[in-house]
C-alpha cells in the first residue's frame, strides 16, 4: 500500500506521517461504528418498550441523537484526515485531535478511538 500525501515546506517522515494518517482513519471508523451501534441500540430499546429506562440512563438523551451526534464526529474526523493526506497536516490533525477528544462525551469510539485519533494526530503534529 502506497500512501502519497501533499508537499509542504520542510522535511516530512513519510512513515511517520503515514503512520499518523492511518491511525487517524481507524479512529474515524471506530466512532462512526459506535454511532451506528446506538442509533440501532435505540430503535431495539424503542421495540422492547423500555424507552422509559434508556431516557433515564443517558440523562434524557435519546440513543438516535447521540448516535448522531458520534456519527457527524466521525465525519468531521475524516475531513480532518483527508486534510492530511492533501498536505494540510497542521490543520488535519489539530481538527483530528480536537474532535477525537470531543468524542469522549459520545463514547470515544470505545475509548480506542479516541486514543488512536489522539496518537494519529500527535504523530502527525510532531513530523511538522
Amino acid at each position: 500500500m502506497h500512501l502519497e500525501f501533499g508537499t509542504t515546506t520542510g522535511q516530512v517522515d513519510p512513515r511517520r506521517l503515514a503512520s499518523g494518517y492511518v491511525l487517524t482513519i481507524v479512529s474515524g471508523a471506530l466512532i462512526l461504528l459506535q454511532g451506528i451501534l446506538q442509533i440501532v441500540r435505540g430503535q431495539w430499546a424503542l421495540e422492547l418498550g423500555i424507552g422509559e429506562l434508556r431516557r433515564h440512563s443517558l440523562h434524557r438523551i435519546s440513543w438516535t441523537v447521540l448516535g448522531v451526534m458520534t456519527i457527524v464526529i466521525a465525519v468531521v474526523i475524516f475531513a480532518g484526515a483527508f486534510l492530511i493526506s492533501k498536505g494540510r497536516e497542521r490543520e488535519g490533525a489539530i481538527t483530528v485531535v480536537a474532535f477525537s477528544v470531543l468524542s469522549i462525551f459520545t463514547g470515544g469510539g470505545y475509548l480506542a478511538g479516541l486514543i488512536f485519533g489522539v496518537i494519529g494526530g500527535a504523530l502527525v503534529l510532531s513530523k511538522i
